[in-house]
């Protein structure tokens, strides 16, 4: 046995008596220290106190400090009686959270604070039902984006007899139902409109359809195709406040960013964006150049964040997951090996960037893939989207009802043309300030 091992169970006894907990414990973990005599007593008095001290967290409502504690003292297996109890009462009150936030109508949320219990080990009748009602919902939002309303009402009504007597999920209810009651007559106009080859009518109809299913695929087709028939002979009303090229009546889902000096970059529109391998015929949002399926994972933006969905193999920070709420600064791994860092660098936007970190790449030699929601900031610091070091006044990309607009305080040009700090772009554009330049160009056709 090494000579020091004594002097760690001597430390340590005397970071116990003084309250240094955490120091007392690594000090008992170093080799050969619970070898020493007497070392099963202070290891049990130790835990303990770690039990004791979670148990005053969670009086002050710390429940993530009572879990430290509790974990600790179960490490040491020392089979403290009171540690059980505590276990009980953290499963109790985790439990308690997961059905407040169903009540609330926060699905996700609550599925991810059940995942977050069975990271600790927690195994409990009332959190498996809590945990099934979560995933249901959210499956049930699936199945109506994509306008299966009647099998969305189904899995509603299994929620509903999961967890009874919650009035968010009966509006909810409700809604599918009001919703499923318009959806055939919006449907059947899109048919009558596309099949008649009247692009406009089409469009207004998809348009209709997505307001009431925004993951219709049909819709989403039969849109695109409407607009790529109309685009030539359409023209954008002139808007007196503000100078700018004529605006199409419709943005791409997707367009490159090439920025002198900097880079270039995919954005993508959608509030539902596809990942997977970058092969001839692909249709997805992100293709990857690397050993991954034609179509392995989805990332989708509502209120509560972006939900990554598993389609084949997917970690995220290591861990196998089928669907997850991604935080800012997780990895995401598709696949064996191809990995991405989820960002949102600009607290005030719901516009995430994408880092490939792996050495993988896309075949658009691009630099990132910035999904954007309303905004996209271009500026110096670090709260932005794309950093370009000598700008003093940010360039903000925002979402408008025409298409995609433009505001920078300094001078600016457009296609060699001197605009308004606020204009809108075309299709392809070529901006210029006093200190940056950048094109912005579609990208219709997957690739």
């Amino acid at each position: 046995m090494p000579a020091f091992a004594w002097l760690a169970m001597r430390q340590a006894r005397e970071a116990l008596e003084h309250g240094r907990l955490d120091d007392a414990l690594r000090l008992v973990n170093q080799p050969h220290a619970q070898e020493r005599q007497g070392a099963a007593a202070l290891v049990g008095k130790l835990a303990r106190a770690f039990v004791e001290r979670g148990e005053r967290a969670l009086r002050k409502d710390d429940p993530d400090a009572a879990w430290r504690d509790l974990l600790h003292a179960e490490h040491l297996q020392t089979r403290e009686k009171r540690a059980n109890r505590l276990r009980d009462a953290l499963t109790r009150l985790g439990a308690a959270e997961v059905r407040a936030l169903l009540q609330a109508g926060e699905p996700s949320r609550g599925e991810e604070s059940a995942n977050r219990l069975r990271g600790k080990l927690v195994r409990s009748p009332e959190l498996q039902v809590l945990e099934e009602a979560a995933h249901a919902w959210l499956s049930a939002r699936d199945l109506a984006g994509r306008g299966d309303f009647a099998r969305a009402v189904e899995v509603v009504d299994r929620v509903r007899r999961l967890v009874p007597d919650v009035r968010v999920l009966e509006e909810y209810r409700q809604d599918l139902e009001t919703r499923q009651g318009t959806f055939a007559d919006l449907l059947v106009r899109l048919h009558v409109a596309a099949d008649a080859g009247r692009g406009a009518d089409a469009i207004m109809a998809a348009e209709a359809v997505l307001a009431v299913a925004p993951q219709h695929a049909e819709a989403k087709k039969v849109r695109g195709q409407a607009w790529r028939a109309v685009e030539p002979v359409t023209i954008a009303l002139s808007r007196p406040e503000c100078e700018t090229a004529p605006a199409p009546p419709s943005s791409p889902d997707r367009f490159l960013l090439w920025i002198d000096g900097v880079g270039g970059y995919l954005v993508c529109l959608g509030s539902r964006v596809h990942f997977g391998q970058a092969v001839p015929g692909s249709s997805v949002d992100v293709p990857v150049v690397a050993d991954v399926s034609r179509l392995h994972a989805a990332l989708s933006r509502d209120g509560e964040g972006y939900i990554l969905e598993a389609v084949r193999a997917l970690q995220v920070n290591g861990q196998s997951v089928t669907r997850a709420l991604l935080r800012p600064g997780d990895r995401v791994t598709l696949g064996a090996s191809c990995q991405f860092r989820f960002r949102q660098p600009v607290p005030a936007s719901a516009t995430a960037r994408l880092d490939l970190v792996s050495g993988h790449r896309l075949p658009l030699g691009v630099d990132g893939v910035l999904v954007m929601a309303e905004t996209l900031v271009l500026g110096s610091g670090e709260q932005v989207h794309v950093t370009l070091p000598d700008l003093q006044d940010p360039v903000v990309f925002f979402r408008h009802k025409d298409g995609l607009g433009l505001r920078h305080s300094g001078g600016l040009t457009v296609n060699g043309q001197k605009v308004p700090e606020r204009t809108f772009l075309g299709p392809r554009a070529l901006v210029e300030g006093d200190d940056f330049a950048f094109t912005v160009e579609p990208l219709p056709v997957r690739v």
